[in-house]
């Protein structure tokens, strides 16, 4: 098949990745693809991955110019089917392809990505869509959400993630925590900074990797500073590639209060880390069993988290490593990128000949 992904966003999120991985694997699976977005590093992501990939402007909604651009660009690339984000993409290159014929698959990071609203429903109706959901609580609450949308056209296929053959051997003094999320207000890095300053205060050996940025950079160093953690933490910034500073860590720390089933949790698995995280969303979808007490329901306080992260930076190394080793064997068996981007693939050939029926 002939698949072009499509994202119009600005910033770098976990749908991006899922973009480049998922497009990646389905180059290697015999398909031609093409990743068009509005940010260079998305372009330059994709093309150090060798795939062809552009740079372009999307234009204002229901533009007849930008239709009419992306119209000729489906045409010369033969595209058979688009695999958009959920917003400007649809109102550009979505009405570009249901004029050509060509199935339109929206992914939903989100049950709520989209608002109940007329708009939305008219586009619904005259696009016809087919969404696509990284896990089932995605799909049931979006439904809910939005419930004009006919759960024929709905998929879930889980996020999968590459094999790594990488050591998960616990490293050497203070276990090592990381967080990979934007630095923003709902994914909880505040709590999780004043849950640190209490571990630290209880003499609990540690270190944390802080790799991102966002609207919360300032507010969280200052934090930092009065809580007195800057020896415990290092700053990384946005990073072009995360797997080298994953493989320095030993545990995943995921606090946010929203999440449907997040890219980051699934990196950090695949590299061995054990995670620890708010029970929201679809995260209860890729835990193991035998990790069940990691999984922090929303409403408690702050004490159990301290009392997980302790329990984590006090274990004996030979633990750590065991329970590493389980957590990598866990993801490739249940999110092994290639099983997933198969079954990805076969419905995008059911949509296609669906459509041209």
């Amino acid at each position: 098949m002939n698949i072009a992904f499509f994202n119009a966003t600005a910033g770098w999120g976990g749908v991006k990745t899922w973009t480049i991985d998922v497009a990646e694997e389905l180059q290697k699976q015999g398909h031609n693809v093409v990743v068009v977005g509005k940010d260079d590093r998305f372009r330059e992501r994709a093309a150090s991955k060798d795939m062809r990939a552009y740079t372009v402007s999307f234009g204002a909604d229901f533009s007849p110019v930008s239709i009419i651009k992306f119209m000729n660009f489906l045409r010369k690339e033969q595209v058979d089917a688009i695999l958009i984000n959920v917003s400007k993409e649809l109102r550009t290159v979505g009405i570009a392809a249901k004029l050509l014929g060509i199935p339109i698959i929206q992914r939903i990071g989100l049950p709520k990505d989209m608002k109940c609203c007329t708009k939305v429903k008219l586009l619904d109706q005259i696009l016809t869509p087919h969404y696509l959901f990284p896990c089932d609580h995605n799909r049931e609450g979006m439904l809910e959400h939005l419930p004009f949308v006919d759960r024929a056209r709905t998929t879930v296929v889980y996020t999968g993630k590459p094999v790594r053959n990488v050591s998960t051997q616990a490293h050497a003094g203070a276990v090592q925590f990381i967080t990979t999320s934007q630095l923003n207000v709902r994914k909880g890095h505040k709590e999780l900074m004043e849950t640190m300053g209490l571990l630290a205060e209880r003499g609990c050996p540690f270190h944390w990797h802080i790799v991102g940025t966002g609207t919360e950079e300032e507010a969280l160093k200052k934090q930092c500073k009065e809580l007195q953690l800057d020896s415990y933490i290092t700053w990384h910034g946005w990073v072009q590639d995360i797997f080298p500073l994953l493989e320095q860590a030993d545990c995943f720390v995921l606090p946010s209060f929203f999440e449907g089933l997040p890219n980051t949790l699934l990196e950090a698995m695949s590299c061995g880390l054990i995670p620890v995280a708010r029970d929201v969303g679809g995260i209860h979808e890729a835990w193991p069993d035998s990790l069940k007490d990691l999984l922090i329901p929303e409403s408690e306080p702050a004490e159990m988290w301290v009392e997980r992260l302790k329990d984590i930076a006090t274990l004996p190394k030979e633990d750590l490593s065991k329970n590493k080793r389980m957590v990598q064997e866990y993801t490739e068996i249940h999110f092994n990128l290639t099983k997933q981007v198969s079954k990805l693939a076969k419905e995008l050939e059911k949509i296609t000949e669906e459509t041209n029926q």
